[in-house]
């Protein structure tokens, strides 16, 4: 059975100096990404890369760094706290989607399901990071309990 122990100040410092930033990075990346798919281009520019791939891995980072954000500021999420990110980002897409049409862009669907494909995978990495970081957590702290 694990304990969790109360952080030392200095320790408590660093985590909402950290919270802070990851907050702070993930508005910007928010606003990166929603400015970037506001930006009118031209239909005859080729993408090397599938903008379904580019919708997927932005929505997977954002979720990860809303997460990362969240648990640093209220600590451990439970179930509900991930369903609130998995609905606010589907309905982001939608929106983000629908606003397309405005600077001249399309409205796809696949767009907006490769958004909350990329949506659920964040929600499962940053799970299983979380796991694996509360692991080697507990490991260092049981190694430095036995010195």
């Amino acid at each position: 059975m694990s304990t969790i122990s109360t952080p030392s100040p200095l320790t408590a410092q660093r985590l909402r100096r950290f919270a802070s930033r990851a907050r702070t990075l993930a508005v910007v990346y928010f606003l990166l990404l929603f400015t970037g798919t506001h930006i009118p281009i031209d239909p005859s520019e080729v993408v090397d890369v599938s903008d379904k791939i580019m919708h997927f891995c932005g929505y997977a980072a954002l979720t990860v760094l809303v997460l990362i954000g969240w648990e640093f500021t209220i600590g451990v999420l439970q179930p509900k706290h991930y369903f609130a990110v998995w609905l606010a980002g589907t309905i982001y897409g939608v929106f983000d989607e629908t606003t397309q049409t405005l600077v001249g862009r399309s409205c796809d669907m696949n767009d907006w399901a490769a958004d909350v494909a990329g949506i659920v995978t964040g929600l499962v990495v940053f799970s299983i990071l979380r796991a694996i970081v509360h692991r080697v957590a507990a490991w260092m702290e049981a190694y430095d309990a036995r010195r």
